[in-house]
């Protein structure tokens, strides 16, 4: 299974979570090494990072929940290999898809705990729901921007048909943002009129349980 590498969240515990776009059957993965996630030391190993190519074999199937379930791959841990090759065309016909919004994407699934100034917050889907739990978006540069909410960095975008405050998971954004606060998160992102925006939802927590949807990164 050859994978583009899309998507490197900070996960707890050290952990991370890795998502690709499998090239040959044209969908979402999320590779899973011996059916965990990846371990900050297997991360630098093999330089995962958006646009990384990597072969991988997978190994038994997911006895996880949807919507997880939906992408999540364990493979061999000892399979992996990384090629030289650096995927950079985030917006060419080559690129992974794009859904044309969040609602598109989740359907009558997509809640939200509240709105305020016409942002929607607290986006979620239920635990259980058969749909993506990985999708992406593209839009205008000028419609995404970055604060810092009380201690935690959040992204606001504006897809074209609703605005959604999103907690960011991006492992570049969110270092970017620990060495050098919003300032460094705005010169982390690419130089370009558009972006390829990476949205996953996260495991279910909060009580009740819910997916809460999250910027995993801008490519």
């Amino acid at each position: 299974m050859d994978l583009l590498i899309t998507d490197v969240t900070e996960m707890a515990g050290g952990n991370y979570c890795v998502a690709g776009w499998d090239v040959v059957a044209k969908r979402m993965v999320r590779p899973l090494p011996n059916g965990t996630n990846w371990p900050a030391i297997l991360l630098d190993q093999h330089g995962m990072m958006a646009g990384r190519i990597v072969r991988v074999t997978p190994h038994g199937g997911s006895n996880g929940i949807f919507p997880h379930r939906t992408e999540d791959t364990p493979i061999d841990q000892t399979s992996i290999r990384v090629s030289n090759e650096v995927f950079s065309d985030w917006l060419g016909a080559t690129a992974p898809q794009f859904v044309p919004s969040l609602r598109v994407a989740f359907g009558r699934h997509l809640s939200c705990n509240a709105e305020w100034n016409g942002v929607k917050r607290g986006v979620h889907v239920n635990p259980g729901v058969q749909c993506s739990s990985l999708i992406a978006v593209r839009i205008p540069k000028e419609d995404l921007s970055f604060a810092d909410s009380f201690g935690k960095l959040k992204a606001v975008l504006n897809d074209g048909s609703d605005k959604y405050q999103l907690a960011v998971s991006s492992k570049v954004l969110k270092e970017a943002w620990q060495a050098g606060g919003l300032a460094a998160v705005n010169n982390a992102l690419p130089v370009r009129a558009e972006f390829h925006v990476r949205i996953g939802l996260a495991r279910p927590f909060d009580d009740p349980p819910k997916c809460y949807a999250m910027l995993n990164g801008i490519l």
